[in-house]
């Protein structure tokens, strides 16, 4: 470790001119190294290591010449990452969605992963303990706490599946009008309060094998009446009739046979 007051070379006697030459060369080859930093005149962007810290820290004097700027600590790679390789200690935080990406065997394509545009506060989702089984997928337990689950895919084609727990289809409400729409992609149940006399069109998306009901209520007037599209067919060839009374509620029930025969149930009066 070297330090020296000053770099400028006064005249002097060749013995002194050599001592104070070799101090000032001392602690050029040092970096002024000491642990605290350099007496006397000091330059902008003059080196200082601090061995007062452990590791020792390198210093480097700033452009207006009245303070230091911490460079980095005196390790291996100054305490920087290799690009082949290194353990990170803390988090890592990637700015503006900048991306973590995974590169093919020839790095010629990647898998990305990156934050959404805009989220409303921080989250951390932290990943399972052990991989899971064939055929599993993640989930979360809301708090961020993720593992792996079995899930009976909707494309699942094996015979004798067993489903444990509730098994729910949303009820679609239509909107009213001279003729009902009914787009069987937004769900199998449907509901519809009547405000006038109606005819209820056939479906669009009509897939063999759907199933559900459709809820037709009376507004507070009530005796309103319902046609059907020719792909609604009720036992006997013959439409039902509707309750009549201010509110009531009547369904049908349907099974979809083929794209143009819808077979159907009525149930009337509802209460």
């Amino acid at each position: 470790m070297a330090q020296a007051t000053d770099y400028s070379l006064a005249n002097q006697s060749g013995a002194n001119f050599r001592s104070e030459l070799n101090t000032i060369l001392s602690a050029i080859v040092s970096h002024n190294s000491g642990s605290s930093e350099p007496s006397g005149t000091m330059y902008a962007y003059m080196p200082w290591f601090d061995t007062n810290t452990t590791p020792p820290t390198y210093k480097v004097r700033n452009a207006a010449n009245d303070g230091w700027i911490t460079v980095a600590e005196v390790t291996t790679n100054f305490g920087l990452a290799s690009l082949s390789g290194s353990t990170f200690t803390g988090d890592i935080t990637l700015n503006a969605r900048s991306d973590v990406r995974f590169a093919d065997a020839d790095s010629s394509n990647y898998v990305a992963l990156e934050a959404p545009a805009t989220i409303s506060s921080n989250y951390t989702l932290t990943l399972p303990a052990a991989d899971g089984s064939a055929n599993q997928a993640l989930k979360t337990d809301g708090s961020g706490a993720l593992g792996f689950a079995s899930y009976l895919l909707l494309s699942e084609t094996t015979n004798g599946q067993t489903i444990t727990g509730g098994v729910r289809a949303n009820i679609v409400t239509l909107t009213d009008a001279t003729n009902i729409a009914f787009d069987m992609d937004d769900g199998c149940n449907a509901a519809v309060v009547l405000a006038g006399n109606r005819t209820l069109d056939n479906p669009t998306n009509i897939t063999v094998g759907q199933s559900g009901s459709i809820f037709i209520s009376q507004d507070s007037s009530g005796s309103r009446s319902l046609a059907y599209g020719d792909a609604y067919d009720f036992a006997g060839g013959t439409a039902p009739t509707l309750s009549t009374g201010a509110n009531a509620v009547d369904r049908i029930d349907y099974v979809v046979r083929t794209t143009t025969s819808i077979h159907c149930v009525f149930t009337a009066n509802y209460s």
